[in-house]
């Protein structure tokens, strides 16, 4: 009876795992707010709300893991560096970036 119960309680968390794997475009949008709640002037602001989805997609790797994605983006040829991110369960969690 515990083994038939473990393997569903597995089961689950697989299957919410999977269900709550947040979408390329989920995170297009997050680290747009998340940049635009940075920024300092309101020209940032601004150009940001504009055409920031569009810099963020073409900047932006996604590889999905099935119960999980990681994303980067790279904007270091603009001086912002590179972000990585973990998408799980619906939410994003910035991972810190190594110096290099």
């Amino acid at each position: 009876m515990r083994r038939l119960l473990s393997i569903i309680l597995v089961v689950a968390v697989i299957f919410i795992l999977a269900a709550t794997n947040p979408e390329r475009s989920e995170y297009i949008e997050w680290i747009n707010h998340k940049t635009m709640d940075q920024s300092s002037n309101f020209f940032e602001k601004g150009f940001l709300s504009v055409a920031g989805k569009t810099i963020f997609d073409a900047g932006t790797s996604r590889k999905d893991y099935f119960l999980f994605s990681v994303y980067k983006t790279d904007f270091s040829e603009v001086g912002l560096g590179k972000i990585t991110s973990i998408g799980i369960f619906n939410q994003f969690i910035a991972l810190p970036s190594s110096k290099e």
